[in-house]
């Protein structure tokens, strides 16, 4: 007797579009991961430009002046991933003494991130950015001009002296987020956050080990030649 028994049928036949939905799904979930993580480092040259920014020494930063590695990072206080990546910069400077992070302020996000920029490098007069910026950046609320005056006050900033510190220097504030501006173009930069760690050129936001690792690299380089 012949066996009329069919092949089994299997579940890319019973369900099709239940597959296909499952394939797309994890092509989807695998663009996603790959669009989190920043591209790789691009070590650069010592050129003017580059020998500029890591040689700031007017802009806000923390950590030692004469650390071994300099970190800068470029950051709008609107951008989402700066917001989730900004206190790894925190940790990173408390845990290696030989690290400084120099910040560069480059609003490109509208008026609110203008202003935010503005008020965080006056408050710098009082001694008070860092305090200033790492609210800004953990702030989950939009930003206007009410919420940023009330976000550097709860930093500790004497807001009447802060607006006439903003009056008064106004043309030097707005000559270095100008310049910042310019060095974020001259590196070919096209949007935040970014960092230069020693030599290596990131575009992305790094966490905690991402900029471990980047620190060890820049430290095995040495410094941009």
């Amino acid at each position: 007797m012949a066996d009329d028994a069919s092949p089994p049928i299997t579940l890319v036949e019973r369900r099709p579009k239940l597959t296909l939905a499952l394939v797309v799904g994890l092509a989807l979930a695998a663009s996603w991961w790959f669009q989190g993580k920043p591209p790789p480092a691009r070590k650069l040259e010592l050129t003017p430009v580059v020998e500029a920014v890591l040689k700031d020494d007017g802009g806000p930063s923390i950590g030692p002046r004469d650390a071994d590695v300099i970190v800068v990072v470029f950051t709008d206080y609107q951008c989402s991933v700066c917001k989730r990546t900004d206190a790894a910069l925190g940790r990173l400077v408390a845990n290696d003494h030989r690290v400084r992070v120099i910040y560069k302020d480059w609003p490109i996000l509208g008026e609110a991130s203008t202003l935010a920029a503005e008020v965080a490098l006056a408050a710098d007069r009082q001694g008070r950015y860092a305090a200033v910026h790492q609210r800004l950046m953990a702030s989950p609320a939009k930003l206007d001009a009410a919420r940023i005056k009330d976000i550097a006050i709860a930093a500790g900033v004497d807001w009447p002296r802060l607006e006439a510190d903003r009056a008064t220097h106004r043309a030097a504030i707005k000559s270095r987020l100008a310049g910042n501006a310019a060095q974020a173009w001259s590196l070919g930069l096209e949007g935040t956050p970014a960092y230069l760690v020693g030599p290596f050129l990131t575009k992305g936001g790094l966490e905690d080990r991402d900029l471990e690792q980047a620190v060890a690299a820049a430290r095995k380089a040495g410094p941009p030649r």
